[in-house]
């Protein structure tokens, strides 16, 4: 793996550790701040900033987990694009990655691993786990994995992350 996909690798496990939380940029008598609004509906204040601060930086941090995702599916979209391009025609019949990921939702295995690498609560459920796994991908059903090229993307760099976690031996 060449270092700038280690790179990008990294920044896409930071990113996907946040779990799709909404960032807000707030403010109250102690100036401007930064709060999360959890799964749960919880706030929690994660970064405030010095009065000094000018509006472009703090729009920029503020914006920073919208920003990210945004650029990680443009870069989703070429990755598809060029290895479409790259395919051979008539290739055989195409994968049923939905169904693929509708067996993972069952393996402990990879239900352990949601828990360590992406913040998965317990009980380890398949229901929580498809929640997990259709938010970290960004679809609203695993069958957009099949006609999505951008969220099967998706899919086989997770799954690549859970093989690599698997064979690591956690």
């Amino acid at each position: 793996m060449t270092s700038e996909a280690a790179e990008l690798r990294s920044i896409r496990t930071k990113f996907q550790a946040l779990g799709g939380a909404q960032w807000l940029l707030s403010s109250d008598a102690g100036g401007m701040f930064v709060e999360v609004k959890t799964g749960g509906g919880e706030l929690n204040e994660v970064a405030r900033f010095h009065p000094g601060a000018m509006p472009e930086e703090i729009d920029f941090f503020a914006s920073a987990p919208a920003m990210v995702g945004f650029l990680l599916h443009l870069v989703d979209r070429a990755i598809a694009s060029a290895r479409k391009d790259r395919q051979p025609q008539g290739q055989g019949r195409a994968k049923d990655f939905a169904a693929e990921a509708a067996m993972k939702c069952d393996d402990a295995a990879f239900k352990v691993y949601l828990e360590a690498r992406h913040g998965l609560e317990r009980p380890l459920t398949a229901d929580r786990v498809a929640h997990k796994l259709r938010a970290l991908l960004g679809v609203s059903s695993r069958k957009e994995l099949n006609n999505n090229a951008i969220a099967a993307e998706r899919w086989r760099s997770l799954r690549a992350d859970f093989d690599g976690w698997r064979r690591a031996g956690r």
